[in-house]
């Protein structure tokens, strides 16, 4: 009996301490350092993805974080090509912004800084 009731205890303080790391990454992810704007066009899909930077992770590895991201792999890097099930095919393409400025490096190269500003546009 004296076992079971270990066991139980056990259990228990697994479950608080996986709550409170719940609980600790969506205060986080929803904090406003790390809020992430999303613009839809008429269809509801989305055209406009932005969030702030995190130092030293990636604009990719954060986007990935943020929203359901499709890419293809190619000899200079990997190549965003759907953001939440909005594809970028041909005349439109994800295109990647850093502090308002077209980055110059690939997403998955750029190592971000917390006063980043990242965003990405379906142009």
């Amino acid at each position: 009996m004296r076992r079971a009731a270990i066991k139980i205890n056990v259990i228990a303080a697994v479950g608080v301490v996986f709550a409170a790391v719940g609980i600790t990454w969506a205060s986080v992810a929803n904090s406003p350092g790390h809020k992430v704007a999303v613009t839809t066009n008429a269809q509801h899909q989305p055209v406009q993805i932005s969030y702030r930077g995190q130092d030293g992770v990636t604009a990719l590895s954060l986007l990935k974080r943020h929203a359901q991201v499709q890419t293809k792999h190619y000899s200079f890097g990997d190549m965003v090509v759907s953001i939440n099930g909005a594809a970028g095919t041909g005349p439109k393409y994800w295109t990647f912004y850093v502090n308002g400025k077209m980055a110059d490096v690939g997403a998955s190269t750029y190592h971000s800084k917390s006063t980043d500003n990242l965003m990405w546009k379906l142009q």
